[in-house]
């Protein structure tokens, strides 16, 4: 039986302080993998941070000589790594990109995630705030292809939060849908009673026995409501093709998958600052279905 991995240990000792400051604070500082107060007060409330030998409380204190120990990242250990090759877009020791395929999930509880395919491949990490593990910033749904990022140490993963959280990442995806969609607009509709935005514009079409016609098209969300891209479309009647959950009783085209991929993003660099614009061609499948849709009208 393989011996039980040691959890890893901080220590630090509280030097040119002047006067006393709070635990939280300052120990959001002293330890980089901590990073921020809310991650103090769960490795608190988890039992994993020490003050002079006892558990630290949130109230407490600390002035110079006060010696403060930390036990564990607080990140969950993945027991079962996940064998599937993933398709590395960019990589440095603060993140990493991914080219999720359809079918697999970012993260969660079942063993095909993401995450547990990359379970290990952070170890040999040698920074200071080094996570365990790279963990998702953000996700895309189960049945959706694409650009997915992972923070590799704990600055990129609170700075990329942030950074989704503000706006301040330019995602595009790539879609077919029913019907022949306008040149260009936008869906400015509520999902889950919040405000949602998304602009879109046309790339190609087709003509479709089935559907009449369809639509390659470019989207790019403004905000990031759960099946946003989705509900948008089938709001303005032009549901993505394959989209099961929200075709329900309109006929699509099923068996090959959701036509829906994050094929860009841009943004700044969570440490380094330099601007980041990773892209992945729209997925061959989608052209290959309009030229098959194409085809087959033509030979009514």
């Amino acid at each position: 039986m393989a011996a039980k991995k040691r959890k890893k240990k901080w220590t630090h000792k509280v030097e040119s302080l002047q006067g006393q400051t709070d635990l939280l604070s300052y120990a959001a500082k002293a330890f980089p993998i901590l990073g921020s107060k809310t991650a103090v007060k769960k490795a608190i409330d988890s039992g994993r941070l020490f003050l002079n030998g006892q558990p630290a409380k949130q109230s407490d204190r600390i002035k110079n000589g006060a010696f403060l120990q930390l036990s564990g990242t607080g990140v969950r250990p993945i027991k079962k790594k996940l064998a599937i090759d993933l398709d590395v877009i960019y990589e440095d020791d603060h993140l990493i990109v991914v080219n999720k395929p359809s079918g697999i999930a970012v993260n969660g509880t079942r063993n095909k995630t993401v995450e547990n395919a990359l379970a290990h491949s952070n170890e040999k990490n040698q920074l200071e705030d080094a996570l365990p593990r790279p963990i998702a910033v953000h996700r895309i749904d189960v049945p959706t292809s694409g650009l997915v990022i992972l923070a590799k140490t704990k600055r990129a993963l609170i700075k990329l939060g942030k950074a989704f959280q503000g706006g301040l990442v330019q995602k595009e995806y790539a879609a077919v849908v029913h019907g022949a969609i306008p040149e260009e607009g936008r869906i400015n509709l509520e999902v889950d009673r919040k405000p949602a935005l998304t602009h879109y514009s046309k790339i190609s079409e087709a003509p479709s026995r089935i559907f009449d016609a369809i639509s390659l098209v470019k989207l790019r969300p403004v905000t990031g409501r759960t099946h946003q891209l989705r509900i948008h479309l089938k709001e303005i009647g032009h549901v993505i093709v394959g989209d099961k959950l929200y075709a329900k009783d309109q006929k699509t085209i099923l068996g090959k998958g959701l036509f829906l991929a994050a094929c860009s993003l841009q943004l700044e660099h969570p440490v380094t600052r330099a601007s980041l614009a990773l892209r992945i061609p729209i997925p061959p499948k989608f052209k290959r279905l309009l030229e098959r849709e194409a085809a087959r009208f033509d030979q009514r």
